[in-house]
């Protein structure tokens, strides 16, 4: 099963004390029925019935417990399991590279996280409870062959049918998950449009009206395989009514007349077949939801199977923690340059979604043709302010994505072509190398806090908030600043604060000025870079204001992929 696979991979818990208790419950149940049928005999009989009284109390209270301590055991048990995915996950997830993050996509990769192991999560109280049903119904139709012999062999043939036309219909429920699964992936994808692109959606009309027809149709085809989905379900539970109130005709009026069968068993088996109704109901009920949890499991297994395969490319048989742990004690902040010898990177034809607007704007990355930037033969010096320049795909994104190392050039990590100072970075010393960069690209995020940030001095944060004009609209508290619902201009100063407080020695920007009004463009060409300069910090930035050229001490500028003279 699975579940129990899941469950004996991630969890410190034995689950085998679980399915222990589970059985007790399940047990303790089915005596129960034992109890009221032979005390029903017993009142007929005019016996004593205060052993059965006492019996029926320790049998219920022995239930109440087990199902009880099952139910709480379970839901620890599964709960670490997940715990252990997520953080498992989420450390794999800063191991693997940023190519693999832009083919995956963030909308994918949440998806992907949240649905599945919640709705394990919440599956587990039922599921625990089938378990439970599942050993009632056992030892039911145990209790039902000491009854009657032939009543059981009766009920075990109806059930052995009815198992085999359930377990192909639960295949077929399954392949159509499979499907419904696929299809919600386009259907997100398109709500994200909806979303992320609002602003553009709202000033064009056609533009509206086709996503909303897109997001109707693919509504639609999911909406027709849930149905069919909920059609076999239903079958499913039909299928169990029909097992049992097919087996009530047949032993009570059938097998008396072929089989010498005391009244007093007809009731007792009639009592049973009825009795078992419950937990049939309950088995059928939980077969959806255990199919979608498998999915889900498959669906966790599958993100990891693909974050290994792409981490052991990356590191060549060196696991992801420990290349982090051998490149800790490199330090490269006294550098004096960094230098790239014919390096260069491909985007091919299978690269995904990059989000990377250079290259895609017009090289033709995602199209049959590769695009290539490079290869690069730049050195770039301490404490020097440093403009790139060049039309829209050009390859200046990458360029920087490069320089941070963010991609691996296409040539073989052991023969790198990166340089600090005389020092060859290759993947065992790139995580000390991209501790030398802060950045702010295009597509930045800004963070809540300010992780990773150390005895945050508040003085020295609204200072910089005085300095990037934004005193008065923002305010810095726990840890963070107390709004970031701003125009992009303005997170782009906050973030622009949160990476000088990160105190690296390289300053990367790309177009930040893009989004800032006239007066503090001017600003920040003319005061705030010489500032950061002075402060002893390289500034490499990527811009298109050629008004401000004169504050670069060099300019590099960038043509389809290569850098220019």
């Amino acid at each position: 099963m699975r579940l129990l696979q899941f469950i004996e991979k991630e969890s410190s818990k034995p689950y085998k004390q679980i399915l222990l208790i589970v059985i007790i419950a399940g047990i303790a149940n089915s005596l129960l029925l034992g109890i009221v049928n032979h005390a029903t005999q017993a009142v007929a009989d005019n016996e004593n019935l205060t052993q059965y009284f006492w019996l029926y109390m320790v049998a219920l209270a022995l239930f109440l417990y087990a199902q009880w301590f099952a139910f709480e055991r379970a839901i620890i048990t599964i709960e670490g399991a997940i715990y252990n995915v997520r953080i498992r996950l989420t450390r794999k997830i800063r191991q693997v590279e940023l190519p693999f993050m832009e083919e995956q996509g963030s909308n994918s990769l949440y998806a992907r996280f949240t649905q599945s192991d919640m709705l394990i999560s919440q599956a587990i109280p039922q599921i625990t409870g089938a378990a439970q049903m599942s050993v009632l119904l056992i030892f039911s139709f145990l209790y039902l062959a000491y009854i009657s012999y032939l009543s059981f062999l009766i009920s075990m043939a109806g059930m052995l049918v009815s198992a085999a036309l359930f377990l192909t219909k639960t295949r077929r429920i399954k392949a159509l998950l499979q499907e419904v699964k696929q299809k919600e992936v386009n259907y997100f994808k398109s709500i994200s449009h909806l979303i992320n692109g609002f602003k553009e959606v709202k000033i064009n009309r056609k533009k509206g009206q086709a996503i909303l027809q897109n997001i109707a149709t693919e509504s639609a085809e999911i909406e027709k395989i849930k149905l069919e989905v909920g059609k076999q379900e239903s079958r499913l539970w039909g299928h169990g009514r029909v097992l049992v109130y097919t087996l009530l005709p047949v032993l009570i009026f059938v097998i008396p007349s072929i089989s010498d069968i005391h009244t007093d068993n007809i009731y007792k088996i009639s009592s049973t077949i009825l009795f078992l109704t419950g937990p049939i109901a309950i088995l059928i009920n939980t077969m959806p939801v255990l199919n979608r949890v498998n999915l889900s499991i498959d669906e966790l297994v599958s993100l990891e199977a693909e974050m290994d395969q792409v981490i052991s490319k990356a590191f060549s048989g060196h696991n992801g923690d420990d290349k982090e742990e051998e490149s800790s004690n490199l330090i490269f902040s006294d550098f004096k340059e960094i230098s790239m010898k014919n390096v260069s990177f491909t985007y091919t034809s299978d690269f995904g979604n990059s989000s990377d607007a250079d290259a895609d704007s017009d090289s033709g990355k995602g199209n049959s043709s590769d695009f290539s930037a490079g290869p690069f033969n730049e050195t770039i010096y301490k404490g020097e302010l440093l403009f790139i320049i060049g039309g829209n795909g050009s390859g200046k994104s990458t360029y920087l994505k490069l320089l941070t190392g963010l991609y691996y050039p296409d040539n073989s990590p052991e023969n790198s072509n990166l340089f600090v100072d005389s020092i060859a970075i290759d993947k065992t010393s790139y995580p000390a190398y991209r501790d030398l960069f802060s950045a702010i690209f295009t597509d930045f995020h800004l963070f809540d806090k300010f992780y990773g940030i150390e005895n945050i001095d508040s003085g020295k944060v609204n200072c910089w908030l005085e300095k990037m004009k934004m005193q008065g609209k923002v305010e810095y508290k726990n840890g963070g600043f107390t709004r970031t619902s701003l125009s992009t201009g303005q997170r782009k100063r906050l973030a622009f604060i949160a990476a000088i407080l990160e105190d690296k020695p390289i300053l990367v920007m790309d177009e930040f000025a893009a989004d800032q009004d006239p007066q503090f463009r001017q600003y920040f060409y003319e005061t705030l870079l010489p500032e950061i300069k002075a402060m002893g910090k390289t500034v490499v930035a990527v811009t298109h204001d050629d008004h401000y050229f004169h504050v670069a001490d060099r300019i590099l500028k960038m043509e389809e992929g290569r850098m220019v003279k």
